[in-house]
């Protein structure tokens, strides 16, 4: 035995000799067993990248929802102030008040063209959201095209009908976008 080996043996370090190695299954257990707490380390390492990246991509997708629903918000107050405004303040239709007032003429069709690019709008970001908001943003864009034009009406009561679908378009979108914001608690 040479100096080394008796040094080993008396810290109790002994050594198997190479003629008789240790069987492969308990040299895995005794590496696992020498490595356990770096292998423990790896585990939770491991785990608690996969958690915090599915927590960032599930708050980035919230964070969008949020802000694309108050953006949705925004355009359907002022969509629901241009058809209360066409609806109530008529541009006057006698001979001369076009030549009096031009700027009558002028809001009107500022309102008319900014209703299209307001409910165009809606529909556009709605379609990118959980359902049931990209059917009624459909549901308002269909109902623009096909009430808008009567909100200039001559006929009241038609003016009035228009009024009322395009309303009850926006408050039901509005109610909608309004709890799927609170669904993203």
């Amino acid at each position: 035995m040479n100096g080394i080996e008796a040094h080993q043996r008396r810290r109790g370090l002994t050594l198997r000799s190479p003629e008789r190695p240790l069987p492969r299954r308990k040299r895995f257990w005794r590496q696992v067993s020498n490595h356990s707490v770096a292998l423990i380390s790896l585990f939770l390492a491991a785990t608690s990248l996969g958690y915090n990246t599915w927590r960032n991509e599930t708050t980035e997708v919230q964070r969008n929802l949020r802000q694309a629903s108050f953006q949705v918000l925004v355009e359907l107050g002022e969509l629901n102030q241009i058809v209360l405004y066409r609806r109530y303040f008529q541009a006057p239709t006698e001979p001369g008040a076009v030549e009096r007032r031009p700027d009558l003429v002028f809001d009107d069709a500022r309102s008319w063209v900014g209703g299209w690019g307001k409910v165009t709008m809606v529909r556009d970001l709605t379609s990118f959201m959980p359902e049931p908001l990209p059917s009624h943003g459909s549901a308002l864009f269909s109902t623009w095209e096909t009430d808008a034009a009567h909100l200039n009406s001559g006929s009241a009561e038609r003016r009035d009908q228009a009024s009322t679908a395009l309303l009850a378009e926006i408050e039901g979108l509005r109610s909608a976008t309004v709890q799927m914001i609170d669904s993203l608690r």
